[in-house]
């Protein structure tokens, strides 16, 4: 009796020292956390402005011209009629690895100016950064069919049999042809693969990264620059004449589009 009631009291003060223990580490992350906290809300914050703009070598972009004024590397020439995009997730990197992401989405129409400026609700906290990327569309969390009530009114939507979600982009135009004007519609967003069986549907957005020095110490503002005569250019040469109209069911063309989008950006 003497040595079980010995025992079941050495285990009771083990117990007993083992949760003073605990309750300590608990104390310590409540502070820890109380402290990081603290830290965070007395960071200043300031408002990004970010301009968007559309070029194509290095000249403003010209949209519903007469002619084709642009070319690409296999000297097919070529205009646009019309350019929507979407960008989400804007965020800013420090050396130090923590990063500070902006959770919103921006759509743009090439053809109103009101899409040309982004001003996020979320404030940036200060501090120097060195690189800034975002998500070319939205990711696998955040694309989901008929979640944002604006893209649905902007007839967004991406099929339902081809993945549902939504658009990445909408480029349009003609290209010549022999002396033919031939209409392109370079739509992108999930890739539907029914080259094999089942047939699968893979996230198509991509990360664009852009390694620049920002530094945040009062409201700011850049612009993000889409190189439209990136889309068809390197790793892949574009040919107009094997992908032109209709590219959204074709699973190659839709992962040619997103192994060229991550050169497309350019800051200013």
């Amino acid at each position: 009796m003497k040595t079980r009631f010995k025992s079941n009291t050495l285990a009771l003060v083990a117990l007993a020292l083992t949760s003073i223990a605990f309750t300590a580490c608990e104390d310590d992350e409540d502070e820890t956390l109380i402290e990081t906290r603290i830290v965070e809300q007395a960071t200043p914050r300031y408002q990004a402005t970010i301009t968007m703009k559309e070029k194509v070598n290095g000249a403003d972009l010209t949209m519903n011209t007469t002619n084709k004024p642009y070319s690409n590397l296999r000297g097919q020439t070529f205009n646009v009629s019309r350019l929507r995009y979407l960008i989400s997730d804007v965020t800013f990197h420090k050396e130090d690895g923590t990063a500070f992401t902006i959770n919103d989405y921006h759509f743009v129409d090439a053809t109103d100016p009101a899409h040309d400026t982004y001003m996020p609700t979320a404030k940036v906290p200060a501090g120097t950064y060195n690189k800034l990327s975002f998500t070319f569309g939205f990711d696998m969390e955040d694309n989901i069919s008929f979640a944002y009530s604006d893209l649905n009114l902007a007839n967004w939507e991406w099929p339902a049999m081809l993945g549902g979600g939504y658009h990445f982009m909408q480029l349009e135009g003609e290209y010549d042809s022999s002396g033919t004007s031939v209409f392109f519609a370079a739509h992108m967003g999930t890739a539907r693969n029914n080259t094999v069986t089942p047939t699968t549907f893979e996230a198509n957005h991509f990360e664009a990264v852009i390694d620049t020095t920002i530094t945040v110490a009062a409201d700011f503002s850049f612009a993000l620059v889409m190189n439209i005569e990136q889309w068809f250019e390197g790793p892949y040469e574009w040919d107009f004449n094997v992908y032109n109209a209709s590219l959204m069911p074709v699973y190659d063309a839709q992962r040619k589009l997103n192994l060229n989008g991550p050169s497309v950006f350019t800051y200013e």
